[in-house]
């Protein structure tokens, strides 16, 4: 994916990412250094983002990810707060979000394609993290913790209902998906098995850092993100597929455990209990869809937390 279509999305969800150095001009020398190299555990190092959620670990790591191909040229530069970066943060304040420590100015990452076609620009807060400038991010605040901890899974499928379920032989979004389901028994039935099976699959290759076990895992995602050749048939190295499948794997879900489950054709809502990628409990209403490969997650209406 461009960098400047994820862009803005990241730009929303990396509220406040520092790293070490004596100055914030030495700061964003090390992070353009690591972001050309590709180096996420040097960026990683750079980084104050413990407590951050794990949609904001992937996209920071994707983003150095594609920094350190050859499709991607990046650089980064330390300047002050901005008026724009103020009013998101505002914003970001009301969703139930802080940070562990004032944000001193901006490291800006410029991102542009090698060919011209494309740019964008991500935004990185740092602060003086225990004596050295560190990038920062942005955390739950205990109330929002308490809350996200609070909402029931029940709660969550009635959330996922009350925005509706497309219905793609009426091609409408129906609020009824419920009432003319066939309820499944507590482990999920079929559709549920098939996600604890996939998602076991999947993080098993994850954790033997096997793409190509992760391509036959069941997950319809990793098989088309982790193949061995990209949309045009061209090959795709191993190393390249190892750096997506670790920057995704924050996102997969592992130890799932199902509760509840109901079915209407070749569609199915599941309750769940999990982990994401961080080791951070994931639980609430998955939305499955069945496909000549089998079940697969075509919707989520989760909370996370650690």
């Amino acid at each position: 994916m461009n960098p400047r279509r994820r862009l803005p999305l990241l730009l929303a969800l990396l509220p406040l990412l520092h790293a070490c150095g004596g100055s914030p001009d030495s700061l964003a020398r090390d992070v353009q250094a690591a972001f050309e190299k590709g180096d996420m555990d040097a960026v990683l190092a750079l980084a104050k983002i413990d407590g951050a959620p794990a949609d904001l670990h992937f996209f920071l790591l994707d983003q150095v990810r594609e920094c350190g191909t050859a499709d991607v040229v990046c650089t980064a530069a330390a300047g002050p707060l901005d008026d724009g970066f103020k009013k998101q943060q505002a914003g970001m304040a009301e969703q139930g979000m802080e940070v562990a420590a004032a944000p001193e100015g901006l490291v800006v990452l410029q991102a542009k394609d090698a060919d011209g076609k494309g740019h964008g620009k991500l935004q990185m807060p740092f602060a003086k993290v225990d004596g050295n400038y560190r990038l920062i991010a942005q955390r739950y605040t205990p109330a929002k913790l308490a809350e996200l901890r609070a909402t029931t899974n029940q709660q969550l499928l009635e959330k996922m209902l009350a925005g509706g379920i497309y219905d793609s032989k009426a091609q409408e979004r129906r609020t009824d998906w419920k009432d003319g389901a066939t309820p499944l028994p507590a482990d999920g039935g079929e559709p549920g098995q098939a996600l604890v099976r996939s998602s076991a699959a999947l993080y098993a290759a994850v954790q033997a850092n096997d793409p190509d076990a992760a391509v036959k895992s069941g997950n319809g995602f990793a098989k088309m993100v982790l193949a061995d050749k990209d949309y045009d048939g061209k090959p795709v190295a191993l190393e390249v597929r190892k750096a997506k499948m670790r920057t995704q794997s924050m996102r997969f879900l592992h130890d799932v455990k199902v509760s509840a489950g109901w079915q209407r054709d070749n569609d199915a809502i599941v309750l769940v209990d999990a982990k994401d990628g961080l080791g951070w409990v994931s639980r609430g209403a998955v939305f499955l869809m069945k496909d000549e490969d089998g079940w697969n997650i075509a919707g989520k209406q989760m909370v996370s937390y650690p």
